[in-house]
């Protein structure tokens, strides 16, 4: 059974992986297509996600089990999910935790070289299954422990789904990613005025959900979840950890001045409830923390909404199984956390997972990463970050051989080089209440899988994460304001790259280098400043870029080597595009340079697939080197007034460039300018002085076949120039 809250926003990397028998030089199949017995599809599977206090490798237990459908495609198209007759037919894979392997009922094979398929999986598996309205009931009791095989109601009453398109026929792993398709409601009940510590901790307290359908219906093909049932008399009994009731939740809308909670609180009750509608929300977590204050004399209490927020899916703060893998939890004081250590009595050189409460500061950080030689996964969420109580200059001052600036020990700030080459560090856990991450905390640290940035974050400094081994998701909060140089440069994030829309500055090689981003890249509307390199790199970006009008300058190497291949969409604004800005990307369709464009450097737009007309304005003033090599205009093209030289290789192999309009004032045409420009037929040059032209800047150009127009005025001249000797059809206009 999997644990019983799964933390943050679930995706199970689901690896379907073909193992090759050695010395077979034909791979999967024979000869004559057919399969080979012993060929078959075999899963590895993990969790990626924050764990809370579990901290293991995969994720899963002993006896875990997830229902997989296998759809050919056909002649191309995709195949329809039926409820038989697929290539595999809810077939259930038991993870075996002692060997961390998954076990299939029966053996799945591809079809062929050639067949792509679909894969379709969920969790937990059942034996019978409705593709198209498969019934599913949350519990009314999730108060419930794991006991005898079988789940909790926590646990059983989340439900998981996922999908992987178009994938061909290949050795290769292939990653499934599913996600929480329920809701969820989380309750914390936080100790006010009026109490003693142990007065609030011994008091009675409960809650419960209310006004509830607790019965859905779920579509296999896309994983929606609609209520599929009447709200029940009855609460959920939510799952309770101290302070914190948690219940899985059918998505759905309770509407304004209903009953949400009912809160008792020693003997007393409450009825919770809001003025609006609430919705609660496919796999997201809908958190209230509510202030409990004691009425001084009357024996009442008082209880007040602090919060409410819509945040990632949380597990709870316990695991179910695998108890060699839960954390050390230390209670500090910021300062001493190796006495902390002593008082649990635990060897502080021998803890490798380790869960902070209370506080901590810098100089805990530098015990942490100095002297904790085994220590691996870390948890901050619940401990709280105090700043340095010291005078400081200009110069800063030294913790344990780091150098700090005023600003950068501050209360609820990570600080700088905290973490960083903590080799052994492979998982880590932010604190929920945090502002800031300040520059190289994590450098080349060992950091595997997710990594979740909490909500209220609004910088992430330079290097912050740079060169750590991420192969899980990247959550960004919706506080974020600014991610500086290098932030997470050269992680292996396997995820969408979703941004918060209030960033307003990425740095120089923020994301460069994380080639398995994939989806669409959307720029937040309010980015005003964009480093060089920031996208670099990333190659499995897609689809359409559109700039905001917000951002006025495209740095240096912002989106090379991108995989972005829809339509690339500028706005009049832009004043300047660096060297290489959105060269080897794969753009499609028109170009449209800004209006306000005053230069092109080096590089811009090489190597697209830009296959409409290129409009330039007519305030350009310079074109460098290179600027649309190997990019697949088509029609005619027109070089404004004001552009007195072409450089080296600048339409160098626009193959499908029809014809181009030279300036009045062009003065020298370069190296390879038009190179391989082999569809050419037209070239009006408008200057009465035949611009130099330098031998191999037509080469590939059907000279025979194009005719030259040149000013009345100037005829004779071109066809006197040794520039233009090789052009055999020169005529006035």
């Amino acid at each position: 059974m999997i644990r019983k809250h799964i933390n943050c926003l679930i995706y199970i990397a689901i690896t379907v992986c073909v193992v090759l028998c050695a010395g077979c030089a034909d791979g999967l199949f024979g000869e004559d297509g057919t399969q080979h017995s012993t060929r078959r599809i075999e899963l590895l599977g993990e969790i990626d996600q924050v764990a809370v206090t579990r901290v293991n490798d995969g994720g899963f237990c002993d006896g875990d089990g997830m229902g997989i459908y296998i759809v050919d495609y056909k002649a191309g198209t995709p195949g329809t999910l039926q409820q038989s007759g697929n290539r595999a037919d809810n077939v259930c894979y038991t993870y075996d935790e002692a060997n961390r392997k998954w076990n299939s009922d029966y053996d799945v094979y591809w079809k062929d070289f050639h067949t792509h398929i679909d894969v379709y999986g969920y969790y937990p598996y059942v034996k019978s299954v409705s593709i198209d309205n498969y019934t599913f009931n949350v519990q009314r009791d999730q108060s419930t422990a794991t006991a005898d095989g079988k789940m909790g109601g926590y646990e059983a009453s989340d439900f998981l789904w996922g999908k992987l398109s178009d994938v061909a026929p290949t050795s290769a792993a292939l990653r499934l990613l599913l996600r929480h398709r329920m809701s969820s409601a989380c309750v914390k009940l936080l100790k006010g005025e009026g109490f003693t510590e142990s007065e609030w901790e011994g008091m009675d307290k409960t809650v419960l959900v209310t006004n509830l359908a607790r019965k859905a219906s779920i579509s296999m093909t896309d994983g929606t979840v609609k209520v599929a049932g009447d709200v029940e008399p009855s609460a959920t009994i939510p799952s309770q950890v101290n302070d914190e009731w948690r219940a899985i939740v059918v998505p759905q809308t309770v509407p304004a001045g209903t009953t949400l909670f009912s809160i008792t609180i020693d003997g007393a009750p409450y009825k919770f409830a809001k003025n609006e509608a609430l919705t609660y929300v496919s796999g997201k977590m809908m958190k209230f923390n509510i202030r409990v204050d004691k009425t001084e004399g009357s024996g009442k209490y008082r209880l007040t909404l602090v919060s409410e927020s819509i945040a990632p899916w949380e597990n709870d703060p316990q695991s179910h199984d695998a108890t060699a893998t839960e954390y050390v939890v230390i209670n500090s004081t910021a300062g001493y956390l190796k006495d902390s250590i002593a008082a649990s009595h635990k060897d502080f050189t021998m803890v490798k997972r380790m869960k902070l409460t209370g506080t901590i500061n810098a100089y805990d950080f530098v015990f942490m990463r100095d002297s904790m030689p085994k220590l691996t996964a870390l948890n901050l969420k619940n401990v709280r970050i105090k700043g340095l109580n010291v005078k400081t200059d200009f110069i800063g001052y030294m913790v344990g051989g780091i150098m700090y600036h005023d600003g950068e020990a501050k209360d609820d700030v990570l600080p700088p080089y905290c973490l960083g080459d903590k080799k052994t560090l492979t998982s880590v856990v932010l604190p929920d209440v945090l502002k800031r991450i300040e520059r190289s905390a994590f450098t080349r640290s060992g950091l595997k899988g997710s990594l979740n940035i909490p909500e209220g974050v609004v910088e992430i400094g330079d290097n912050a994460f740079l060169d750590n081994d991420f192969t899980g998701v990247l959550a960004l909060p919706s506080t974020l304001k600014k991610i500086d140089s290098g932030a997470f440069a050269n992680a292996a994030f396997i995820c969408p790259l979703n941004l918060p829309d209030g960033i307003e500055e990425i740095g120089d090689d923020c994301f460069n280098n994380c080639r398995n981003l994939y989806g669409n890249l959307i720029l937040p509307s309010h980015l005003k400043k964009l480093g060089s390199g920031a996208f670099r790199g990333c190659t499995g970006l897609k689809g359409d870029l559109v700039i905001p009008k917000s951002l006025t300058r495209i740095s240096w190497q912002a989106f090379e080597s991108c995989g972005l291949g829809g339509r690339l969409q500028l706005h009049d604004g832009i004043t300047s595009i660096g060297y290489r800005a959105f060269s080897n990307n794969g753009f499609i369709g028109e170009l449209e340079l800004p209006k306000s464009l005053t230069g092109l450097y080096g590089g811009n737009f090489e190597g697209n697939n830009f296959s409409g007309s290129l409009k330039i304005p007519k305030g350009l003033t310079s074109i460098s080197d290179e600027a649309f090599s190997y990019c697949t205009f088509e029609g005619e093209m027109e070089i404004p007034d004001g552009i007195m030289c072409i450089h080296k290789r600048t339409f160098y192999n626009s193959k499908n460039l029809q014809k181009i309009i030279l300036p009045s004032e062009l003065e020298l045409i370069e190296e390879a300018a038009f190179q391989g420009c082999k569809s050419l037929r037209v070239i009006e040059c408008k200057s009465p002085v035949p611009p130099l032209v330098i031998s191999t800047a037509f080469n590939g150009v059907p000279l025979e076949d194009l005719t030259v127009i040149v000013p009345k005025s100037a005829l004779n001249d071109y066809k006197s120039s040794e520039s233009w000797s090789g052009f055999k059809h020169i005529i006035a206009k």
